[in-house]
């Protein structure tokens, strides 16, 4: 079963057990291809989790052009979204990427953003980091979505893998 499919089939963990302890890890898996996130509150909607980690162990390892190629096709896709994503920095030698949302989200003193890192071996990390412009620090928060919102990514990610 598709991991988008997968995640449209998990109401349950969503929205059926309100005494469900958090942090709570959430696991998808199929046909090489996983998708693990730490999600840390529900609602009737959605979840929030602080990362989500996809892997394509059976794609194989992409070059600079391909990790580049791989990095525009996600920013492409995921214009879903809080805000849109655009390639920040191809690192050939270490074989990583990195997107961010190209407007951050402002709300007071702190900007809000998604930061995606890419690895040549297949590996994603999507987060979400909000910085404050007062301390000039940044720090995690939570990405929040809906269930369809996350069955659309799970379906995303894997197309953009290859």
């Amino acid at each position: 079963m598709s991991l988008s499919r997968q995640v449209a089939d998990a109401p349950s963990f969503f929205l059926g057990a309100p005494d469900r302890k958090f942090p709570a890890a959430l696991v998808f898996e199929d046909d090489g291809c996983r998708l693990a996130l730490n999600v840390t509150a529900q609602g009737p909607v959605g979840l929030a989790f602080d990362h989500l980690e996809f892997t394509a162990a059976n794609r194989a390892e992409r070059s600079p052009e391909g990790l580049r190629a791989w990095a525009n096709k996600l920013a492409a896709t995921l214009t879903y979204l809080m805000e849109p994503l655009v390639v920040l920095e191809i690192d050939p030698l270490a074989g990583e990427a990195e997107l961010r949302s190209q407007s951050p989200t402002p709300r007071g003193d702190l900007l809000a953003y998604y930061e995606v890192r890419l690895r040549k071996a297949g590996a994603l990390r999507l987060s979400r980091v909000v910085f404050d412009e007062t301390t000039r620090r940044r720090r995690p928060a939570d990405c929040q979505v809906t269930v369809e919102i996350l069955e659309r990514l799970a379906g995303d990610l894997v197309a953009c893998a290859g």
